[in-house]
């Protein structure tokens, strides 16, 4: 039983016998070179990559047909001013049609109802009117007259607005509105106001624009020196080993306890006469599920207490090699301003493609103060099939580019730890090395990553469209489809988080070989098999690790912040240091996801790496270093003890020798 910790243990042996002869469930071969960086590289999977721009190309050739800069009867041309502009009640658009030209603000009746008017009012004036085209004039022109067509729904009072889209929006209190409607006009119907602008709104961005400078220097800077100093603070000897088994051990005994007071409380109800039976039986059912529960983790704390050791030794490693390449914490800005560029011309295409609609009015009417049905026209906009087929189809775009995006991110991280890994003088790794590995993965590996992010951007896309179908399900009311699409809808995201995983790993195992994807994925997957349960420890420190940095890194930003504001800023030249903090907050975030997404890479690239260095090298030509070293050579040792074990014919023990036979036990 001493020696259950082998180099490949026998739980996860036994992972291998799902399919003992496929070519690929064997171990990493080495394949000769001495330095990651001489290997011998070919181009993997380019077609897929051509077929990516070929779909870059036809979306560019479709959203210049919906531009109108290329004429087709395929799809409309779209007008965006119809979606920035508001449509009046009479089904013009403010602003843009002729008979509006000069109005182009929208201003709202009681009954939701647009009229174009020329500004939105800054001030509140109970007698001053804005109304339905006809009846404007009369309006000016008589008070009594105006307030019988407020009554009407014809007209309302002006009050103090904010120009938002060009929609002129209530900046004061609707409650306001209401009540000058009832005790003014004996209006009873409640206005509903299209959103809702406040004043400490104004106050909130105020105080972020005048404070840009501590928001940004505290959000961005200074939350990436909490970072850095976060992974040395992961460094320092003992600390991470105590934080982890501090967390296990208190999750064993908050399970004990809370078992424990289960049955206490269930003897004590027993014995009360309160209860009924079945409510002491429930409860002793929890208490003794909570019992085996705790016995289940007991038992898998003794199964994997090693690999939690060696996950440790991971993860201290990683930020080695994280602060060995700096500028890796920074790559997913370039992710950012990639998908930055591709989203300024497809928004664009998706905006003219949604103002391409066909104009639908419909009739609608309500009871005048008199007993009068009104009638009154409101407007929607109805498209093509091949205009939702368009629609569809820059969906797919956006995902698919986005995944390659993420996709081609993932690669260079994992060649740059690679690169670092497989190097005996780590000292000499720097920068250069992501640059490097961005050339590296951009010139012979760039198609596979276009491989892996369209079989996400496939999945993606039938999630959406499977949306849009229990979006029209639950309007029409079918249940049946509805609950049927949502299980769909589970399994898929299932599959997607699969594939995400699968593909990780392939892109660790493109940098390492040079393989195709679907070879690396296969690689990946049986290395997976056979390593499950150090990557099931790995995966629980890992988490960990990443909690306590999204929560340390913005903390520690906006405490920081805090102290700096509260104690060097005059009240008097601020409303409040609440909204500064919550965009420090906000900013120090996604530094934090930032760093955790690089961290995270970089704890899977390593323990690939250690893996294959098991696997590929002996013992003394290992590229592991620091504690990942010691681990290696403890295995080593327990893997060359086991194969010193021979069973006495006429014994019923087991017998341990060593090399020169003589008995070690």
């Amino acid at each position: 039983m001493g020696f259950g910790q082998s180099k490949q243990s026998n739980d996860e042996n036994n992972n291998t016998d799902l399919d003992k002869n496929h070519p690929d469930n064997k171990k990493l071969i080495h394949e000769g070179w001495t330095d990651i960086k001489d290997k011998k590289r070919g181009c993997t999977d380019l077609l897929f990559m051509l077929l990516l721009i070929l779909t870059w190309i036809a979306m560019t050739i479709v959203g210049f047909i919906a531009c109108g800069i290329i004429e087709s009867t395929i799809i409309p041309v779209g007008n965006p001013k119809r979606l920035v502009y508001a449509t009046d009640y009479k089904g013009a658009i403010c602003g843009v049609d002729e008979s509006v030209r000069n109005k182009p603000k929208a201003y709202y009746l009681l009954n939701g109802q647009v009229v174009c008017i020329k500004s939105c009012p800054d001030t509140n004036n109970v007698k001053s009117y804005y109304c339905k085209y006809p009846y404007q004039s009369a309006a000016d022109n008589s008070t009594k007259t105006a307030a019988s067509y407020v009554q009407d729904n014809y007209c309302i009072f002006k009050y103090k607005t904010s120009s938002v889209l060009n929609r002129c929006i209530p900046n004061v209190a609707v409650s306001y509105i209401n009540s000058v409607l009832q005790d003014d006009y004996n209006v009873t119907t409640s206005y509903t106001s299209p959103s809702t602008t406040g004043g400490w709104f104004n106050d909130f961005l105020s105080d972020v624009y005048k404070y840009s400078g501590i928001v940004f220097g505290f959000g961005l800077g200074v939350s990436t020196f909490v970072a850095f100093m976060y992974l040395y603070l992961l460094r320092i000897p003992g600390l991470l080993t105590v934080s982890i088994w501090t967390l296990l051990i208190s999750f064993q005994i908050l399970l004990l306890v809370g078992s424990f007071l289960l049955w206490s409380l269930s003897d004590s109800w027993n014995n009360d006469g309160q209860h009924t039976t079945y409510e002491v039986t429930t409860m002793q059912i929890f208490a003794f599920t909570g019992m085996g529960i705790s016995l289940l983790y007991f038992c898998l704390l003794l199964v994997i207490r090693k690999r939690i050791q060696l996950a440790i030794g991971i993860v201290k490693e990683s930020t080695k090699a994280i602060n060995s390449m700096p500028i890796l914490i920074f790559f997913p800005i370039l992710q950012v301003i990639g998908i930055t560029m591709f989203l300024v011309p497809w928004f664009i295409y998706v905006l003219f493609l949604a103002s391409s609609g066909d104009k639908i009015r419909h009739t609608s009417s309500y009871l005048s103060s008199s007993g009068a049905t009104i009638q009154y026209s409101y407007y929607t906009y109805s498209y093509t099939t091949n205009t939702k087929y368009v629609f569809l189809f820059l969906i797919f775009c956006y995902y698919w580019t986005s995944e390659f995006i993420i996709a081609l991110g993932q690669g260079v991280l994992s060649l740059s730890i690679v690169s670092w890994y497989f190097n005996k003088n780590k000292s000499s790794v720097n920068n250069g090395n992501v640059i490097w590995a961005f050339k590296t993965m951009s010139f012979y590996h760039i198609g596979s990553f276009a491989l892996g992010s369209l079989i996400i951007g496939i999945i993606k896309t039938i999630r959406a469209v499977l949306t849009y179908i229990a979006y029209h399900a639950k309007k029409s009311k079918n249940k049946i489809l509805e609950y049927f699409v949502c299980v769909i809808q589970c399994l898929l995201y299932c599959v997607e988080k699969f594939m995400k995983f699968i593909n990780k790993n392939a892109y660790i195992q493109t940098a390492i070989y040079g393989y195709s994807f679907c070879k690396s994925a296969r690689v990946a997957f049986f290395l997976i098999l056979r390593n499950i349960i150090r990557i099931a420890a790995v995966n629980i420190v890992a988490d960990f690790v990443l909690l306590l940095g999204k929560l340390f890194i913005p903390g520690l930003t906006v405490f920081i912040c805090y102290l700096v504001m509260a104690y060097s800023i005059s009240s008097d030249d601020i409303n409040g240091i609440i909204a500064p903090l919550v965009f420090v907050g906000l900013l120090s975030y996604f530094i934090a996801l930032m760093f955790s997404e690089v961290f995270s890479m970089t704890i899977e690239t390593i323990l690939n790496c250690y893996i294959a260095d098991e696997e590929m090298f002996s013992p003394a030509d290992r590229f592991a270093d620091g504690s990942l070293q010691t681990t290696l050579q403890k295995t080593a040792q327990q893997a060359a003890a086991i194969k010193a074990i021979k069973i006495h014919p006429q014994a019923d023990n087991i017998v341990m020798l060593d090399e020169k036979g003589n008995s070690i036990i």
